[in-house]
């Protein structure tokens, strides 16, 4: 037995949620699900240490649905807690997206706990290859058709950027962080980005910027129409009683969203 498969059967693997924020509606949109292993002999461990192990071992479908159900549970509580409106982004790898009975496995899920599909998000992460779109497109087309969302993530690394925004039929385009480490004092590599963000809008997607780190990138950001911006400025992945705490800041007062400074606690952590 593997040492993932036996973290798996322990229950060391955890999650924790960083927050996005929806700048123009100046509220909380939702989070983003982080998996981490809590390791018996090397600490805590980020998912760069070992999602490739997982994502190419038979243990992927494990993990997929160990991850829709720990998402399902999160969301659930929210609703009952009056936050029902609040979106949870999870990370699926393109062999997982495109399995066959993935719709109905959500649905399935998300019905025994009296929540909606709409309220899931999935972030397409790691490579795409060029002779996998079309039937990455028909797999995003059938999470669409339960209320699903699909997010392309870190747009700007692996396949060309523009063909991806053209041939995959995401609703959402997340800016890879590495694209904003020199917004905006590089007007260059700026200008590339806002480029990239009108032809995004152009197509009809939602925008989330992420790895906003600093004060000027955040008051950047805000120039932009209609974004979300995630990053260590708005706060780090939070555990579950920190992540109460930020939905309760936003709801005593949205117009925070406009200054917000970074918490005390907030500091770069592994992702």
């Amino acid at each position: 037995m593997s040492d993932a498969e036996l973290g798996l059967e322990r229950g060391e693997f955890f999650f924790v949620a960083q927050p996005i924020l929806r700048l123009h509606e100046k509220r909380l949109s939702g989070f983003e699900y982080l998996m981490r292993w809590r390791h018996p002999d090397d600490g805590v461990l980020a998912p760069a240490r070992f999602i490739s192990v997982v994502e190419d071992s038979a243990l992927a479908r494990r993990f997929t649905e160990m991850l829709i159900e720990r998402a399902a549970d999160t969301l659930q509580r929210w609703k009952r807690s009056g936050h029902g409106d609040l979106c949870l982004a999870i990370n699926l790898g393109a062999a997982e997206l495109a399995s066959a009975d993935l719709p109905q496995r959500i649905r399935s899920i998300f019905a025994a706990r009296e929540v909606m599909p709409a309220r899931l998000e999935i972030e397409l992460t790691g490579a795409v290859q060029p002779d996998c779109l079309d039937r990455l497109a028909e797999a995003i087309r059938a999470v669409q058709a339960i209320g699903t969302r699909v997010a392309l993530d870190d747009l700007g690394g692996g396949y060309n950027s523009l063909t991806l925004l053209q041939q995959l039929p995401a609703d959402i385009v997340k800016f890879d962080r590495s694209y904003l480490a020199n917004v905006p004092a590089d007007s260059e590599a700026t200008r590339m980005i806002e480029m990239l963000v009108k032809f995004a809008h152009a197509q009809g997607k939602q925008i989330v910027l992420s790895g906003v780190e600093t004060q000027e990138q955040f008051a950047w950001a805000q120039s932009l129409r209609e974004v979300d911006v995630q990053g260590f400025y708005i706060d780090k992945p939070l555990d579950e009683a920190r992540i109460g705490e930020l939905i309760d800041r936003y709801d005593a007062s949205s117009a925070s969203v406009q200054t917000m400074p970074p918490t005390s606690e907030s500091r770069p952590l592994p992702r």
